[in-house]
């Protein structure tokens, strides 16, 4: 795995990539950067070109002011940007939590250049408008708590949280998770993103609850069945008005399966992306 900065649509960006072939974008959550593929990105740039950006105003990609848009129009945009950048002309997408909602945003956006969608343990694509802000406030509440003490273990706490087995929890994830949260403007943005969120969850065009059996592309769902921030019930309810999706619950896994059950996440993927 490599990384590299670069300036996209003007804004300094950070990501992570591997690899050669057809183009596979991972998307992390909120609050996350793209570290959360540690155990991901070598294992699928086997076959695929990997990107794995920090979205913007995470990790070590830049702030940007929202001017009247959400949150996720303005991460929508980037990330479109980033893969007019790489020379991306059709690819296919991997988005975790908030990052799932973007990859979905990013199909109805750009229809004709996503091949293929896997969404993992996402309550902001699954969950009706009431229910998401209950999700949000408490995703709120455990991530300020570590931005604003950001050390080693309080990090590991706080994904620990959101794990099943906090064993599970990715140790090369923690420094630069502690360091990205000490920047001065991390903790105003991650704030900003969780509230414009929560204004924009009866949103009919940067929201996708309500357009779940619009998405016709080939779509593979991942969640936990003891994720508490994404409702495996209300996930099997989605999974049933897609027309062209599958749906795998993985037992004992929470909020990270991608890293709780690495191994297993990747063959599926691997399986999935390669049919």
């Amino acid at each position: 795995m490599r990384c590299k900065f670069d300036t996209v649509a003007g804004i300094k960006t950070r990501y992570l990539h591997e690899g050669s072939g057809p183009t596979f974008l991972m998307v992390h959550g909120v609050g996350a950067s793209g570290d959360m593929w540690f155990h991901n990105i070598d294992y699928c740039a086997e076959k695929f070109a990997v990107i794995a950006p920090d979205i913007v105003c995470h990790g070590f990609t830049a702030a940007v002011d929202f001017k009247g848009r959400t949150p996720q129009q303005a991460a929508v945009e980037h990330l479109n940007a980033l893969m007019d950048h790489v020379g991306a002309k059709k690819y296919s997408v991997v988005g975790s939590s908030y990052g799932a909602l973007l990859a979905s945003l990013m199909y109805f956006t750009r229809p004709d250049r996503i091949d293929k969608l896997i969404l993992v343990g996402s309550g902001s694509t699954f969950h009706p408008p009431e229910e998401q802000i209950k999700t949000l406030q408490g995703a709120r509440a455990n991530g300020s708590k570590a931005m604003e003490n950001p050390t080693w273990e309080v990090c590991r706490q706080r994904l620990g949280n959101i794990c099943y087995d906090p064993k599970t929890v990715v140790e090369e994830m923690l420094l630069p998770q502690m360091t990205s949260y000490a920047m001065p403007d991390r903790l105003p943005a991650y704030l900003a993103t969780i509230e414009g969120m929560i204004k924009s969850v009866d949103s009919k065009e940067w929201r996708v609850y309500h357009r779940l059996d619009q998405i016709k592309a080939n779509t593979l769902i991942i969640t936990g069945r003891e994720d508490i921030r994404s409702s495996w019930e209300l996930t099997v309810a989605g999974h049933k008005k897609m027309p062209r999706a599958e749906l795998k619950i993985y037992e004992k896994c929470g909020h990270l399966p991608m890293s709780e059950h690495a191994d297993r996440f990747n063959r599926d993927v691997m399986e999935f992306l390669s049919r």
